[in-house]
């Protein structure tokens, strides 16, 4: 199979193995054999849910993956009591990402009002002075700031200048880059996760993920895009080369942990460089994609889909979260735009 076909059939293997009732939308797990697999309402892998939905829709024009898209998104906002408005401002962030995407697609404001609504709830709530400045990662912990929320929000703060040409959204973009870039940005160009999590003002550097790096990658090409300063570009080009050297085992990226929100972490970085690639032509990025694509696929195979778990140099664990089949799916799907 090529690449696009590989792509399809993850998006037919994630409801092959996930679908669920209306109640549940998608399982949490696969297989799922207990009433407390589906307890946790896991709104942040949702967003992405909608995000892998719309990519296969981009690629293919197939109004079915749209719908899918839409669908998933209504479902999420409607059940977190339809609102964005979450305890976690990162999670709060992913969806509003998508719904910007969903804007740009459908051109329905509803979708714009969702991302502008999210953006205005965290400079309102959640900036503060605390660790020097940055923003909260959720509303009951305030002094914790960590980067899966300032750079998400740097990323949709570019998205939404870009769209709306209003000062405030670079402007913000631009005074969360340089508190990131001072406090949770190596001189390597590696991204640590956050500061203060403990209220000891620590860094917590030995939470190394692929995360991290990919939205830093994103946040400078959002930055890259606006003002063409070339130094942007350089930037997200050194933490993605940082990040192929020192979290890449046996070809592909480490197991991230057991969560099942680690899971997604993969996907993320493969997203953002997929759109590095794209604005630097560099074969190394490709190279590496398509190489830990092939390790991926042949240790999923099941059912005659595929069952990606969260270590890809093996087979899926017996219980997998479908945060992990959504990386697989973000990294198939990011390949597969290079075949068009």
């Amino acid at each position: 199979m090529n690449w696009t076909d590989y792509a399809n059939l993850a998006q037919k293997s994630l409801t092959y193995f996930f679908a669920a009732d209306d109640q549940q939308f998608l399982n949490n797990f696969y297989p799922t054999d207990s009433p407390e697999d589906n307890q946790v309402f896991n709104y942040w892998w949702l967003a992405h849910t909608v995000d892998v939905r719309l990519d296969a829709f981009l690629r293919t024009k197939d109004d079915a993956y749209l719908a899918l898209a839409e669908a998933t998104y209504a479902y999420n906002k409607n059940r977190n009591g339809g609102t964005l408005r979450h305890d976690f401002y990162d999670d709060m962030l992913w969806n509003a990402l998508c719904a910007f995407r969903l804007y740009k697609v459908t051109g329905k404001t509803v979708y714009l009002e969702d991302a502008i609504f999210v953006w205005q709830d965290l400079v309102d709530t959640a900036w503060n002075d605390i660790m020097g400045g940055g923003f909260a990662w959720k509303r009951p912990q305030m002094d914790y700031k960590n980067t899966p929320v300032n750079v998400p929000f740097i990323i949709l703060s570019t998205w939404l200048y870009q769209e709306l040409e209003e000062q405030k959204y670079l402007d913000w973009a631009l005074k969360t880059y340089d508190w990131q870039r001072k406090v949770l940005v190596r001189a390597d160009g590696f991204v640590e996760d956050g500061i203060n999590r403990m209220g000891d003002s620590k860094i917590d550097t030995n939470w190394t993920f692929t995360y991290n790096q990919g939205v830093y990658i994103g946040a400078n090409l959002g930055l890259y895009r606006i003002t063409g300063e070339a130094c942007y570009l350089e930037r997200a080009k050194q933490t993605a080369d940082i990040s192929l050297e020192l979290l890449v085992s046996e070809g592909v990226f480490k197991d991230e942990g057991e969560g099942g929100d680690e899971g997604l972490f993969k996907g993320i970085f493969y997203r953002y460089l997929e759109d590095l690639y794209q604005l630097t032509k560099e074969p190394r990025y490709m190279t590496f994609m398509k190489e830990s694509c092939e390790i991926l696929v042949a240790h999923a195979e099941k059912e005659g889909h595929l069952l990606m778990g969260m270590d890809w140099l093996k087979p899926a664990d017996s219980k997998v979260p479908f945060s992990a089949e959504l990386s697989g799916m973000m990294a198939l799907e990011m390949v597969a735009k290079s075949e068009k």
